[in-house]
């Protein structure tokens, strides 16, 4: 026969806890955030790629209401691997932290990982020095899409010769072997010196490709 009054009584707890949890997210504002739409990309040392240095930065910034980080501190493995993380926040915009509906300054911190291959004796395509690979705009028009695999002989100071591609449509064969004929690469090494070494790339070329990835895989 206590039930029905039980039953309000529940209602009402949970009614005031709702409110309470709704307080505390007022209280607490929402952290900043890198812009998904204007951020830097980060870069990894060539000094520390060229030798294959793994490593990690973990960053610390104010981000102002404005959405600008204004100071930032790093620790770093190497002080490459700092310096690259500093250079990616700097060079961002960010979504600034809100408290009540209103920009407030805050922090954003995060831990990158810096990867490479240890093996040496293969060299390494250094994209962030190279032109992006371009879709020729005939194949874009007519749909033509291919994988092609290009092989170059990379020499000590990291300059592709003698480059030969798979077979496949021909305006696909020669925009591949344009794209790793022209870039830069990290030669492989031997006893710690740079050596002439193969190098084996691909390009998936997708027909139905997004318009701002130009059919790059």
């Amino acid at each position: 026969m206590t039930l029905p009054a039980i039953r309000p009584a529940l209602a009402i707890t949970a009614a005031v806890l709702s409110m309470m949890t709704a307080a505390r997210a007022e209280d607490h504002p929402l952290g900043a955030m890198l812009d998904p739409h204007h951020y830097s990309q980060l870069i990894y040392p060539p000094a520390e790629l060229e030798q294959r240095k793994n490593g990690t930065a973990h960053i610390r910034c104010t981000i102002s209401p404005t959405g600008f980080p204004t100071e930032c501190e790093t620790t770093a493995s190497q002080p490459d691997f700092a310096i690259a993380a500093e250079n990616l926040a700097y060079s961002s915009k960010f979504l600034p932290a809100y408290e009540n509906g209103k920009a407030v300054q805050s922090t954003w911190e995060y831990t990158y990982t810096f990867h490479t291959s240890a093996d040496l004796m293969h060299p390494l395509l250094d994209k962030m020095h190279s032109a992006p690979p371009h879709y020729p705009e005939a194949a874009d028009a007519d749909s033509i899409g291919a994988r092609i695999t290009v092989i170059c002989q990379i020499d000590q100071i990291g300059t592709a010769h003698d480059c030969t591609a798979s077979d496949g449509p021909t305006i696909l064969q020669r925009a591949s072997l344009a794209y790793f004929s022209l870039a830069r690469y990290y030669p492989a090494l031997k006893d710690g010196q740079p050596v002439s070494a193969q190098y084996h790339g691909n390009i998936d070329w997708d027909a139905s490709h997004p318009v701002d990835q130009k059919g790059f895989r």
